[in-house]
This record gives C-alpha cells, sequence and structure tokens, in this order.
C-alpha cells in the first residue's frame, strides 16, 4: 500500500492512500534509457546474507504439492508504476528482484495491495482516492498470471462489501499443511479482519484488528500475519484468523512510524522462517528498503535502497515455510 499523505480525525488516520500509478499504465518504471533495470553499484545491505540452509516444507504439505507451481514458490511483488515482479529471498542485493513485466490489467485505478494464490495468480486490488479527504473510490480486485503479468480479468470481489473498498490481504491455508486455503482482509481504514468468498465476492467482517493500515501475509501452517505501519513504533502481529486478536505481536522500535511520516509505501511477506517488510518512509527514504525479521524477532535492515517504490507484496501457500 502507500500514503500519499495523513488526514487526521479524531486521532484516525483517514487518509491511505493507493499508488500513484494508473492500472493501465504500461511505463515499467525502475529502468534505465536502454531498458535495464536500475540498481545501486555494489548492491545488498547489512543483515546476514543469504538465508543458508535447504529450504523445507510447512508441517504436513509440500511446495510442489497440488495446484502449486515453480512460480508459487516465490515471493512477488508490485511497485507504483504497476510493474509485477519476482522477488527471491535467498539473495540479500537487489539482484533478488527479477522484474517480470507491467500489468495490462485496465479500468481499476492504481494497485494497492496484493496476494498470490496457490493457482498461480496474483490478486491485485485497484482504486483511486483523494488524498485530502480520505475517500477512496475501489476499482476491484483482478487476477494477474505472476510468469507473464498477463491481466486474466477481475475477481467476484464486490467492492464495499461489509465496508472493505481498501485493505491489505494475504492467503493463510485453512488449517496446517492442507491445500486449502482463504483470502484475508486488513481493512485499511477501519481495522476490521474480512475474510472474502471468491465464489460469491463478499466480505465476512470477523473481527477489530490492533489497528489499521495493516498489510497482510499468511503460510501453509494455517498462520496469518500483519504488518501494522502506523503502530508507533510499527509491530508485526499474529492474527486469530476468527476473530482478529492478536495472539503474538513483535515490535520494531528501529523502524520509523508512518504515523509520523508525510507518506511512505509498504508491503510485507512470510518465506522460510522469516518476514520481509518492504518499507518506504517519507521523506527520509528515496525508495523502498527491504527488512527481514527473523523469528527470534532479529530485524535488519537486508537490501536498502532498491530503487523501486513498492505498493504490494503477496506469497502463496505453497511457499517454504522454514530452512534446515
Amino acid at each position: 500500500m502507500r500514503s500519499l499523505l495523513q488526514v487526521f480525525s479524531f486521532g484516525l488516520c483517514l487518509g491511505l492512500t493507493s499508488c500513484s500509478a494508473s492500472g493501465d499504465k504500461t511505463d515499467p518504471g525502475g529502468l534505465d534509457d536502454d531498458g535495464g533495470f536500475k540498481f545501486d553499484a555494489g548492491g545488498g545491505g547489512g543483515g546476514d546474507g543469504g538465508l543458508g540452509g535447504e529450504v523445507t516444507p510447512g508441517e504436513g504439505g509440500t511446495p510442489e504439492g497440488p495446484g502449486c507451481k515453480e512460480a508459487t514458490k516465490y515471493i512477488h511483488v508490485v511497485d507504483d508504476a504497476n510493474v509485477l515482479y519476482k522477488f527471491d529471498p535467498t539473495v540479500a542485493t537487489t539482484a533478488a528482484f527479477t522484474r517480470i513485466g507491467p500489468i495490462d490489467c485496465t479500468g481499476g485505478g492504481s494497485p494497492n495491495s496484493m496476494a498470490i494464490g496457490r493457482d498461480g495468480f496474483a490478486y491485485v486490488s485497484y482504486g483511486t482516492d483523494d488524498p485530502l479527504t480520505g475517500s477512496f473510490n475501489c476499482g476491484g480486485m483482478y487476477k494477474v498470471n505472476i510468469e507473464t503479468a498477463a491481466c486474466a480479468g477481475k475477481t467476484s470481489f464486490k467492492c464495499g462489501s461489509s465496508g472493505f473498498d481498501k485493505f491489505g490481504m494475504g492467503f493463510a491455508t485453512d488449517a496446517p499443511g492442507v491445500t486449502n486455503d482463504s483470502l484475508y482482509l486488513s481493512n485499511s481504514l477501519d481495522a476490521q479482519l474480512g475474510k472474502v468468498d471468491l465464489g460469491t465476492g463478499k466480505v465476512t467482517a470477523l473481527g477489530a484488528l490492533p489497528n489499521q493500515g495493516g498489510e497482510f501475509t499468511g503460510n501453509q501452517n494455517a498462520e496469518l500475519w500483519g504488518f501494522f505501519p502506523y503502530q508507533n513504533p510499527p509491530e508485526v502481529h499474529q492474527i486469530d484468523k476468527s476473530n482478529g486478536k492478536s495472539s503474538k505481536k513483535f515490535t520494531l522500535p528501529s523502524l520509523p512510524s508512518l504515523a509520523t511520516a508525510t507518506g511512505g509505501a509498504w508491503a510485507f511477506a512470510y518465506w522460510a522462517g522469516a518476514f520481509y517488510v518492504f518499507y518506504d518512509v517519507e521523506p527520509t527514504d528515496s525508495s523502498t528498503n527491504v527488512y527481514k525479521l527473523t523469528l527470534d524477532g532479529k530485524l535488519t535492515k537486508y537490501i536498502p535502497n532498491t530503487k523501486l517504490k513498492i505498493v504490494g507484496a503477496g506469497v502463496s501457500t505453497c511457499a517454504p515455510t522454514s530452512i534446515k
């Protein structure tokens, strides 16, 4: 997601806006004049380098299981120019990003959030907003092929269902190790947890979240996690999928809060025992930094200054949940 301007009313941020690119924009962004991808010289950042070890599946499941393509084992991100990238978490430099291409969905506005399904498609929410009033015009949710960035059309999601127009989102399995999963939403304007019925497009509100503006990620261990940048300091919470309550949290005092920033962009994904926070806080940052948070609470700046403004990240429940 992206916040261009914060509008406060009764202490609540109402101006969480989506990214600035339009849904039909084909400018790939992040490229030099010859069409090559622009990276910092020297690339990688502080932190602990590659993950190391052998990637293993979660309990009772396998990344190569039913419905899982090779591409679904990786994190994917979308930037503010509406371009899709594959992200390899084992690479601690900007070479982790492989450009897939501009998303050719049209008519939905700008990308706001993204989740990845086991079916090999990204589910991307779009919309436009007025940063002065905080109002948001939901443009719907589209399916995008993660191998080609081709648009597969609009999903059945109904804008405004149970009050969900703007949101973060992520898939989590219904039980540890099973292949059935569900898409959960974090309402950006009302701090509510929702669950989408992808058949009917309706959202069921399930309960209050720790804060608004959260981005979700899940895994095949049936866990749902949220990154909440408007907490001060920001926090990562494990979310009870039945009611939105926090069952565990990590506080990130070394990260600036968006509550005191002029704007920013953020996205969030879990992969093989660690969380990846894609974070840009204005006016301090010139582009997205990638932070890695391990399950012991250690936070490192994994890849600084990516030269991208990442507004959405997703990982499917086919992805590995641990390393040896």
